[in-house]
């Protein structure tokens, strides 16, 4: 096998949250878009730093008396994430960041308001993905999608006078039980 330098991957990426997910199955109908934009869903708009994709799958491993060693390892959970610090102060990102509480876009700006009170808070779900053009190919993408996600981190926002004002948007996968068993939470796609 051949090097190829220039498969190294150095792209930043957009995210995208309330994506329309592709049809499930093995392999999923995967979510078409136009130079790295889906046809639905909004961007979150410009990030800092890197935006890290995460799956695992966590193991346990089984030992057995008559061994020193582990015997087996099975399998005991799933986590997949997309993390990312975000600049742009917008309505839809910021929804994302407060979460599912009160909200709204008036021509004065943007409010938010919270504060439990008596009744049930529940949280938001949504399909979110992330596009990254291939240095080697750029009409080709890197896509990593989470179908159904939830903010984890909230809002934090520091003030300071000196740099930007950025916050922490966390989105963290959930198991879709409408889909497919093996097609649950998402995927990770290399476009040939």
């Amino acid at each position: 096998m051949a090097f190829a330098p220039a498969k190294i991957h150095g792209g930043g990426s957009r995210i995208f949250s309330g994506v329309t997910a592709g049809a499930t199955g093995t392999p999923p109908t995967y979510i078409t878009h136009t130079a790295g934009v889906p046809g639905s869903g909004t961007e979150l708009g410009l990030t800092q730093g890197e935006t890290l994709f995460s799956y695992q799958l966590t193991k346990k491993e089984i030992e057995a008396e008559q061994s020193l060693g582990a015997v087996d390892v099975m399998a005991v959970g799933e986590m997949s994430q997309i993390e990312t610090t975000v600049l742009e102060h917008t309505y839809h990102t910021l929804q994302r960041a407060f979460d599912n509480i009160g909200a709204e876009s008036v021509a004065g700006g943007y409010g938010f308001w919270f504060g439990g009170g008596t009744g049930p808070l529940a949280p938001r779900t949504e399909c979110v993905m992330i596009t990254s053009v291939q240095r080697n190919a750029p009409t080709k993408y890197i896509i990593g999608v989470l179908y159904k996600a939830y903010s984890v981190e909230g809002f934090k926002l520091p003030f300071k006078k000196q740099g930007e004002s950025v916050y922490r948007v966390v989105f963290k996968g959930l198991a879709d039980l409408t889909r497919n068993a093996g097609d649950q939470m998402g995927y990770y796609r290399f476009e040939l």
